[in-house]
């Protein structure tokens, strides 16, 4: 019987963790249900019911009372039966109003953003799988030499490289890995110690501006100014975003080498180089091609979504990606992403987006800096991608009924402010993996972090602003 105790005490706490999550749902929903009946004065129905779903959705995702994937699907789910009422049921009808077609509220797990990001995770995972990323990795790190300033560059730049094309937390697990061979030499409280671990999470974020799939707010800010006529191919991001992030990473080595110089010369020991493989050979063919299609598809025609398709259907038809391993990757993001499209698809659909910027003083001098900074504080305490996908769609309302508002300065700018929060050891995963080293204290975190936060909202803004001002996009 005793021998029974721990696993009775298990399973009540299972029971209690189960029922506690449902006591916080059932107030959410209440909540909204209430806030939403509060406005309904103001709002048709179909805005109405949207509504309540919007803010369900913000308060599970901020609150992450269920996962942030099971609340996508929520969101999909009640807007097929509040808003497309397939079932024709009497009670959901309202006069002078027809349903909306529920098919609209599924297209947005079928678009052509998250088949995009699909044909990333499948590069990176492969890529992972045959050990490209570490044979390129070791040997970028190897070119930097013995020198502790060299060596902390290579570092910055190689974790950037991977940070572009591989998820940011993925990146830095491995950089960790990686680098832990040279520190090995460097003594116990020496303040480099700190300057390599640090620039691992923050390169990694800063790469992850720079390519549409890198990164899920970047997915959705692609994604919603697609499903508003306004189209930004990969290589046309890259062009915006490559200076900004250069920069960024410059300021990055600088505060790094400023605060956590080594305290005496140094001698690294070099990375090992990993063996290259025939497997990794193909692999760095098939990426190579399919990023060379990805930059040029204003000249062939093709979509990126399209060309995303080449490697998955490469890769899985030769073997290289199995069942098992297919099935491991990363598709809860690719709903989230989803859920953020069909949030901005349903405010768009019943014009609740048009409500709620009207609500907004868009007309405010500087608002677009405030949403700025609103992006980077919540980015701070919830994950970037809930920022996003409750920023934008807001954006985009505010932008079309806006002249002094430009859509792409505000949806691209918030999508790199999200992404250039790093304060806090939780504010991303790349910061948590970190921060698990030990290496690292949460002032260390405060201090880069504002520094890079601060950098990224001051350049982005005056970088975009002159963009605008130039009409270079």
């Amino acid at each position: 019987m005793e021998n029974l105790k721990p696993l009775i005490k298990v399973k009540h706490r299972a029971k209690t963790s189960i029922f506690k999550r449902l006591i916080k749902f059932i107030i959410v929903i209440l909540i909204s249900v209430f806030l939403s009946w509060w406005a309904s004065s103001a709002l048709e129905t179909p805005a109405t019911y949207m509504l309540a779903i919007l803010i369900a959705a913000a308060l599970l995702w901020i609150t992450e009372t269920i996962p942030l994937f099971a609340t996508s699907l929520l969101i999909i789910g009640a807007q097929i039966i509040f808003l497309g009422n397939p079932g024709n049921w009497e009670i959901l009808r309202t006069a002078g109003t027809e349903p909306l077609p529920y098919r609209d509220f599924l297209d947005p797990i079928s678009d052509p953003i998250i088949i995009l990001f699909l044909g990333g995770f499948i590069l990176a995972k492969v890529g992972i799988i045959v050990g490209v990323d570490r044979y390129i990795s070791s040997a970028v790190l190897k070119i930097f030499g013995h020198s502790a300033k060299k060596a902390l560059i290579g570092v910055i730049i190689c974790t950037a490289i991977f940070g572009m094309w591989i998820s940011n937390t993925a990146t830095t697990a491995m950089m960790i890995t990686l680098t832990g061979s040279f520190l090995a030499s460097v003594p116990a409280g020496n303040p480099y110690r700190k300057a390599v671990t640090l620039a691992i999470p923050f390169s990694a974020g800063i790469g992850g501006l720079m390519t549409p799939i890198s990164s899920p707010p970047n997915a959705i800010a692609v994604g919603l100014l697609a499903n508003n006529g306004i189209h930004v191919g990969f290589l046309k991001w890259m062009i915006i975003i490559a200076p900004l992030a250069l920069l960024l990473l410059f300021i990055l080595y600088l505060t790094l080498w400023y605060f956590y110089k080594p305290d005496k010369q140094l001698s690294l020991t070099p990375v090992e180089v990993k063996p290259f493989t025939k497997k990794g050979k193909f692999v760095i063919v098939i990426f190579s091609i399919t990023v060379l299609l990805w930059l040029t598809d204003t000249i062939h025609g093709i979509p990126s979504a399209v060309v995303a398709l080449f490697p998955v259907i490469i890769f899985t038809a030769t073997g290289l990606l199995n069942a098992k391993q297919f099935n491991h990757l990363d598709w809860n993001i690719l709903f989230v992403i989803a859920g953020g499209l069909a949030l901005g698809q349903g405010m768009s659909l019943t014009g609740l987006d048009q409500h709620i910027a009207e609500m907004i003083p868009v007309s405010a001098e500087g608002i677009i800096f405030i949403m700025f900074l609103l992006a980077i504080a919540m980015s701070t305490f919830i994950s970037n991608t809930t920022a996003a996908v409750l920023l934008i769609p807001m954006a985009i309302s505010m932008a079309t009924i806006s002249e002094n508002i430009h859509i792409k300065f505000i949806v691209i700018g918030l999508a790199v402010m999200c992404g250039s929060s790093m304060i806090l050891p939780i504010s991303t995963p790349p910061n948590a993996i970190a921060y698990s080293t030990g290496e690292l204290s949460k002032k260390d975190f405060a201090i880069s972090g504002a520094i890079i936060g601060f950098c990224s909202l001051a350049l982005t803004y005056g970088y975009f602003w002159l963009l605008t001002y130039l009409k270079a996009w």
